[in-house]
């Protein structure tokens, strides 16, 4: 263990820089609020949070997130791991990644359970696949820029165990009943990993198809629900009238409204519905 650091769960020391995630805006207290409730309710179905606290000042410098992989609320499916939703470092320079990911493996190897982690390809700043390659995860299955990876410091993977591997999405346009004749349907994927249950990009686009009124329908699906992600697969997307929205970033109203005024113009939805493994998101 590292001596510059203290081990602690989510309390009113961290909770404020646990639940902006990072890379919310910390005055979003809506979001923050949110994942704050997931964290506490999940934490009864066996999510782990691990946050790193100089040792000097008490201040959090990073954290980590564990669940266990048959519960994890993204498009992975797995037995006998943990899996590993994010591990930020806040401040407080080298080491203390490694020291949180440290404490993963022995949390891990107390429960006889390997780790399992989703990482980044040629992503810059978030879950960075080299990193995780250099302290012996092994790659288990690649999908666009993401590449699954495992590490077993508990035995987990041994023969007759099966290796981590994404779920196949299986996605089609379903209108509800009701629905107006030329309807645009636009189904909003999400995790509750960053924001809880709450989506901002149900959001966005519910406010971007207000000016159509019953013309567009928009629904939101919650990876965290065990059925969604048996049903469909997927963890996060966005389509429009069977079309995958062509970009990972956080949406805008501006790109929302394009995305309703295509499907518009090009009238017949897109069936089968398109999927595009080199944009599937991560988080």
């Amino acid at each position: 263990m590292d001596d510059r650091l203290v081990f602690r769960g989510l309390d009113d020391t961290n909770w404020s820089a646990v639940t902006s995630c990072g890379h919310m805006d910390a005055g979003d207290r809506l979001d923050a609020e949110s994942r704050g409730r997931y964290i506490e309710k999940e934490s009864a179905n066996g999510l782990v949070l691990v946050v790193a606290h100089s040792r000097v000042d008490y201040r959090p410098l990073g954290f980590v997130e564990l669940v266990p992989i048959e519960t994890a609320a993204r498009d992975v499916t797995g037995e006998g791991a943990m899996f590993l939703h994010c591990i930020l470092v806040l401040e407080g320079g080298a080491g203390i990644g490694r020291a949180l990911l440290g404490e993963c493996e022995r949390l891990a190897q107390a429960s006889s359970r390997g780790l399992v982690v989703d990482g980044c390809h040629d992503v810059y700043g978030f879950m960075p696949a080299s990193y995780f390659a250099r302290q012996g995860f092994v790659v288990a299955e690649s999908r666009g820029s993401r590449r699954l990876m495992y590490k077993n410091p508990a035995g987990a993977g041994k023969p007759g165990m099966p290796v981590p591997r994404y779920l196949e999405p299986s996605y089609r346009i379903d209108p509800p009943q009701g629905a107006p004749p030329g309807v645009v349907v636009v189904d909003v994927f999400h995790t509750p990993l960053c924001t809880g249950h709450r989506s901002p990009e149900f959001e966005v686009m519910r406010q971007a198809a207000a000016r159509y009124g019953e013309r567009v329908t928009v629904r939101s699906w919650d990876a965290g629900d065990p059925e969604i992600r048996r049903r469909y697969g997927i963890a996060r997307a966005i389509f429009v009238n069977g079309a995958m929205r062509p970009n990972g970033d956080t949406i805008k109203i501006e790109e929302a409204s394009r995305l309703l005024d295509t499907a518009f113009q090009r009238g017949t939805p897109i069936d089968p519905p398109s999927w595009d493994d080199s944009i599937s998101r991560l988080f």
